[in-house]
């Protein structure tokens, strides 16, 4: 099954992962709207459907999974189990104790998948596709359940890595727009105008 984005922007009204205000991103930018795919291992249908379709776009292959702590961890777990893939996560930043690794799990693949929850810049990712290249491995395919679509997918090209998504959120804004009351709307607008996709 491959989910439409009014599926997708249903499910994050629905279980209150979307949200419609002033936000100030982690990538430093400041929005309109705000996906948190954090609450989504709570919500256990939901959490393995779209684990599921990530995993049917990995489709075959030999490629480990890396998963980018904290919003992707739970993801790639699930994926990692779902296509019986070794894997492996980066840490948001290096311990200060034991190893003091940036990289948890054993680098026993030659390539890997590196999954987020979502992607806007693409720093975290950037950043955990670094990591696992310094520890031997390639990485050339990125996931994420949404792309904000606001530079992400041009940083990981330039890094020889293509992002893929479920959906990306202007997208998934014009699909549920009508559904929307005329405050969310107002800030669906903004956003909209925001990104210009």
């Amino acid at each position: 099954m491959v989910m439409k984005a009014d599926e997708i922007g249903k499910l994050l009204i629905r279980r209150k992962m979307l949200r419609f205000g002033d936000f100030l991103l982690t990538s430093g930018k400041r929005s309109s709207i705000y996906v948190d795919l954090r609450p989504l291992p709570s919500f256990p249908e939901e959490f393995r459907l779209l684990a599921e379709e990530i995993s049917d776009g990995i489709g075959e292959g030999d490629a480990g999974i890396c998963g980018v702590a904290v919003g992707g961890l739970p993801l790639a777990t699930a994926v990692s189990m779902i296509l019986s893939r070794p894997l492996i996560y980066v840490r948001k930043e290096k311990k200060e104790h034991g190893t003091m690794s940036k990289l948890e799990g054993e680098v026993n693949m030659e390539r890997y998948v590196v999954i987020d929850d979502v992607a806007t810049t693409g720093g975290s990712l950037l950043r955990a596709v670094r990591t696992v290249r310094e520890r031997g491995a390639d990485v050339v395919d990125a996931w994420v359940v949404i792309d904000r679509v606001q530079g992400a997918r041009e940083s990981l090209e330039k890094e020889g890595v293509r992002l893929n998504s479920l959906a990306t959120l202007p997208d998934i804004v014009r699909a549920i727009y009508e559904d929307l009351s005329d405050k969310e709307r107002s800030y669906a607008s903004r956003y909209l105008m925001e990104v210009r996709y």
